[in-house]
């Protein structure tokens, strides 16, 4: 029996982890589902963390694996991964955030059904965003030139510079972004209609198919912390021929925090995070770029 591997990366919100496990068991094929909770939360108190653990204690198709290293994004989900490939075999691995939520009890169906008919290394389903009603994915349709790269590099080290100064204008950058993202959500809905090939996959919720688990023993290589995850990936399949599919009759909800309402002082905060990270992550792409 061919096992389907679930990857959940848990960050803070228990909450919002169960929904997505909830989700995932009350899908149909109940006996193929395994489900591995990557418990990321390092900074939490041992006795929080076991809390998890012994939420989940009594189902024997759940695993919560604990980090203790502050790795990064990559490093946690690689671990899940990993641990679902030496456990259950090279089947299908779906690494996806804690805040996704599962919509068809069919879903497996549907994945293996569009395996069959395209096969590939890596497939997207349609994740739409439950605040807005946006479609997420695919995030990008083509990867980013070395020239796009070294310049989001030099602008995110040169806010960071000046950051005091800059968040202003920083803030206002991205509000305008985000506009602009309302105004095309037409056409992005219109695309995400269609089943399309060799697109940038949004990282929320990736599935890999045996075709890739076979192959590689990580999901993400090279790591990052946050960021800049799936040009990397896309990179990297481009370069050994995998193939990466969007499929939009697989469909997912996405809970992102991005819609909460912060103070000032902790979106001034995220946003530093956000530029020091995506500066970090650039560069790993960059240098994959110049090999």
């Amino acid at each position: 029996m061919d096992f389907v591997s679930f990857v959940i990366l848990h960050y803070k919100d228990s909450r919002v982890t169960d929904i997505c496990v909830q989700s995932i068991l009350a899908m149909e094929q109940q006996e193929r589902i395994r489900i591995v909770i990557v418990d990321n939360d390092i900074h939490d108190s041992e006795a929080e963390r076991n809390e998890l653990l012994l939420k989940y204690k009594e189902n024997p198709r759940i695993k919560v694996l604990q980090i203790k290293e502050n790795g990064g994004f990559s490093y946690a989900n690689n671990r899940g991964y990993q641990y679902a490939k030496e456990q259950f075999g090279p089947g299908y691995i779906i690494v996806l955030n804690n805040d996704i939520e599962f919509i068809q009890k069919n879903f497996i169906s549907i994945l293996e059904s569009s395996y069959s008919n395209r096969p590939c290394h890596v497939l997207g389903p349609d994740v739409i965003h439950q605040g807005t009603g946006e479609h997420q994915n695919p995030m990008d349709t083509r990867l980013r030139t070395k020239k796009e790269a070294a310049y989001t590099v030099k602008m995110n080290q040169l806010a960071l510079r000046f950051y005091p100064v800059l968040y202003p204008v920083v803030h206002h950058m991205l509000k305008k972004a985000e506009k602009s993202k309302i105004a095309n959500r037409e056409k992005q809905t219109t695309l995400s209609r269609q089943i399309q090939t060799d697109i940038i996959p949004f990282g929320a919720c990736l599935i890999f198919t045996p075709l890739f688990v076979e192959k590689e023993d990580k999901a993400f290589d090279p790591e990052t912390q946050f960021f800049y995850e799936e040009y990397i990936l896309a990179l990297r399949c481009k370069r050994k021929a995998y193939k990466i599919v969007y499929d939009p009759a697989m469909t997912v909800k996405h809970e992102s925090g991005a819609a909460t309402k912060k103070s000032y002082h902790k979106q001034k905060k995220r946003i530093r995070f956000m530029l020091e990270k995506t500066a970090a992550a650039c560069e790993v792409y960059l240098g994959m770029l110049e090999k």
